[in-house]
């Protein structure tokens, strides 16, 4: 009776957790659908047409697809907010990394270099765009039509004039009247050994969409880091006051520190929103966060499957 048991709770313990990673994919899958435009436009040799495209129904798109790259030249100049003589340009996948374009023959993700997309938008529409940059390792500089909008960190053409700062930005401008909107964004990485340059999807769209849809993300973040919370608080106060079971004080330090990860990492790095940290204590905190989560892991799978 004692084995039967035993393997009810085992299936039982599959069963929840099978149901719990479901959840999970299903939610992923829906914050995608969410999220992404169901009539999204590329852009193709450097160029985005978005004539046909009404900003004004509160719909906002990815700048993804082909954008001119210049390797260790800066298009504008950061002291002057001159246009610097073009070379010729390559081309790049945005998203993506640099890391096979910086130097020839070579993948290295330390440099710098300077991305260029031209929008062409309809001129009869009097609208505020905005940008939204979620990550660009590790610096980088906003400019539109010439016009720096916005930074985070400082992209520099070395180490000693460079400052780390990778933390998700937003900008607005007008159009004018133009049919044509330039934009470019100049980067640099001397610190994040891994994939570097523009490695998340920059959305486009009016003002009040983008403000609308960055509001949306940030609470529906937030929502699952306190459900996610809540449910780590349960845990250990049913170890604290029952039988002590360790499974339960593992699962506690699983979700808590899962949470604490997820805060950091994602889309838009909520606690480095709220609290002042810089780029180091940044990568060690994530560090740790998957420390904790790996030995947490390991020993709910211990203590629930010792045989295991």
């Amino acid at each position: 009776m004692s084995d039967m048991t035993n393997k009810i709770v085992k299936w039982k313990t599959v069963l929840v957790v099978s149901l719990f990673l479901l959840v999970l994919t299903g939610s992923r899958i829906l914050w995608i659908t969410i999220f992404q435009s169901t009539e999204q436009p590329y852009a193709k040799d450097g160029l985005l047409d978005l004539r046909n495209w009404n900003a004004a129904e509160g719909q906002t798109i990815e700048l993804d697809g082909q954008w001119e790259f210049y390797p260790h030249v800066w298009l504008i100049d950061p002291e002057s907010s001159q246009t610097t003589e073009k070379s010729s340009p390559q081309l790049i996948q945005v998203p993506g990394d640099w890391n096979s374009l910086m130097q020839p023959g070579e993948d290295t993700p330390y440099g710098y270099g300077s991305y260029r997309l031209r929008i062409l938008v309809d001129p009869k529409q009097d609208l505020t765009y905005s940008i939204r940059i979620p990550s660009v390792r590790s610096s980088s500089a906003l400019y539109v039509n010439g016009r720096l909008l916005a930074k985070a960190g400082e992209p520099g053409v070395n180490k000693k004039e460079y400052k780390v700062g990778n933390v998700p930005y937003t900008s607005s401008f007008a159009a004018n009247g133009s049919s044509e909107i330039e934009v470019v964004i100049q980067a640099a990485n001397y610190d994040d050994p891994g994939k570097s340059g523009i490695v998340r999807s920059i959305k486009f769209g009016t003002e009040e969409a983008i403000a609308r849809q960055t509001q949306l993300s940030m609470t529906m973040q937030l929502l699952v880091a306190i459900v996610s919370l809540l449910h780590a608080v349960y845990a250990l106060i049913l170890y604290l006051l029952g039988k002590r079971d360790r499974r339960l004080l593992f699962f506690s330090l699983l979700l808590a520190s899962a949470t604490f990860m997820y805060l950091l990492a994602t889309d838009e790095k909520l606690i480095p929103y709220w609290f002042p940290i810089d780029y180091e204590t940044g990568i060690k905190l994530v560090s740790y966060a998957i420390i904790a989560l790996s030995c947490s892991l390991l020993l709910c799978v211990k203590q629930q499957w010792p045989a295991f």
